[in-house]
């Protein structure tokens, strides 16, 4: 009986190893069709204390966005014209310099304050709007489009690369970059033939700092079931590095950090069912004077549309 026990563990891990291979080789594509629509939302939100001249802020940010992919067409090898339009946007911030703010799409409430003014010709740029795209099977993106009112938007800001300020965990803001960039990074991309691991990288600029440089590892990490269907579990871990420039104007140190994320993809259908993930890091700046950040960003994508209640109305109203 023990030998039979024994004998069926041995088949058992075989077969799991067999699998995740063929994974690997043969299944882990996105599989566009034109005329289907996938509905994602996509969610993101930070946690921060900075520490200035011994004083303490902390902040919260979180983001959602409802979107909508929709192959306009896909060529012979699979790669598709992707219209990707978002539906619905949600934002929740709280900090003691600019207070709570509250603000959903589906609601006819709009935040007040100096914030919301300059997040809002943006945050128009984008709702209701189709950013254009072409995807690979692979997952790779490129000849991003972004919509024309959201580039107004953003030129009439001035938002740009000689205009960001701050350093971050790997990820710029909203400017051109930044946005092309969480577009990149809402696709999994996935592995060559006989990969098994595969990586991601991207460089974020710090004016008259540096240069701050982040690297997905990817790993196939065998199948789950969810909701009746074998889907292939993909793990992530995330590096970062920073590299100064000559004579910078401040020095950057990432003290700490630890970052992970696990997809899960249906290779039977091609496409992404769900993913999460969280990132934490701890950097300090010294120069003019001494500022360290410990931030927590987390991260999830999932099929489907948010519930119908604007965010909007539960958080309380800005004292």
């Amino acid at each position: 009986m023990h030998t039979k026990s024994v004998m069926r563990s041995a088949v058992a891990a075989g077969l799991a190893l067999l699998v995740v291979s063929t994974l690997r080789a043969d299944e882990l594509r996105w599989k566009f069709k034109q005329g289907e629509t996938l509905n994602y939302v996509l969610e993101r939100g930070i946690e921060g204390k900075l520490t200035l001249s011994g004083a303490e802020i902390q902040f919260t940010m979180q983001m959602i966005f409802d979107t909508s992919w929709k192959p306009a067409a896909v060529a012979g090898d699979g790669t598709a014209n992707m219209d990707l339009t978002v539906d619905r946007i949600q934002v929740n911030m709280n900090s003691p310099l600019f207070g709570r703010m509250a603000y959903d799409s589906k609601s006819s409430k709009e935040p007040e304050g100096p914030v919301w003014a300059q997040m809002k010709p943006v945050m128009g740029g984008m709702l209701g709007e189709t950013f254009k795209a072409k995807i690979s099977p692979l997952g790779q993106m490129s000849d991003i489009e972004l919509p024309k009112k959201l580039s107004d938007a953003l030129a009439s800001q001035q938002v740009g690369e000689n205009r960001r300020q701050g350093f971050g965990i790997g990820s710029s803001g909203f400017d051109e970059k930044g946005i092309k960039e969480l577009l990149v990074k809402s696709v999994l991309v996935l592995p060559e033939a006989k990969d098994a691991t595969w990586t991601q990288s991207f460089e974020n600029k710090i004016p008259m700092i540096g240069t701050q440089i982040s690297e997905t590892t990817f790993s196939v990490a065998g199948t789950e079931k969810l909701d009746g269907k074998d889907l292939a579990k993909i793990s992530a871990e995330t590096e970062l590095a920073f590299e100064p420039i000559e004579n910078p104007r401040a020095d950057l140190e990432i003290m700490s950090q630890e970052a992970s994320a696990t997809y899960y993809f249906d290779p039977q259908a091609g496409h992404m069912v769900k993913a999460n993930g969280v990132q934490k890091a701890e950097m300090e700046v010294s120069g003019p004077q001494e500022v360290t950040q410990n931030i927590t960003e987390t991260m999830s994508m999932h099929l489907g549309k948010s519930p119908d209640k604007p965010a909007a109305e539960d958080a309380p109203d800005k004292k």
